[in-house]
């Protein structure tokens, strides 16, 4: 069984990558010190690359399930074509879109 550093080094062996070819075999080791570009999908978590996706699509509803934290976070900090003030956004919570029968904390009108 190769041990964990191994697997790490195996990681960074990118022969298909034309910046890791130019490379010698120490500094292919090192992986990639190439700088994030604004906009690109280098979020702080896969579903904020996900949300990259959504973006475009506008002046419709996107029923997504991911943290709000950060639907909030990735809406707020790009750019995106809108219909302006008529554009808002909520929350849905899992027990009431998914039917559960678990008992709710609160009594609540849908």
């Amino acid at each position: 069984m190769p041990s964990l550093n191994a697997k790490v080094q195996d990681v960074f062996d990118e022969p298909a990558c034309e910046k890791n070819r130019s490379k010698d075999s120490k500094a292919r080791k090192n992986g990639c010190s190439k700088p994030l570009i604004p906009g690109a999908a280098a979020g702080g978590c896969a579903f904020d690359g996900a949300k990259i996706v959504l973006q475009p699509v506008t002046d419709v509803a996107h029923l997504i399930h991911g943290p709000l934290g950060c639907e909030g976070n990735s809406w707020d900090n790009r750019g995106s074509a809108s219909s302006g003030p008529t554009l808002w956004r909520t929350s849905f919570k899992v027990l009431t879109e998914s039917g559960a029968t678990e008992k709710k904390p609160f009594d609540e009108e849908d």
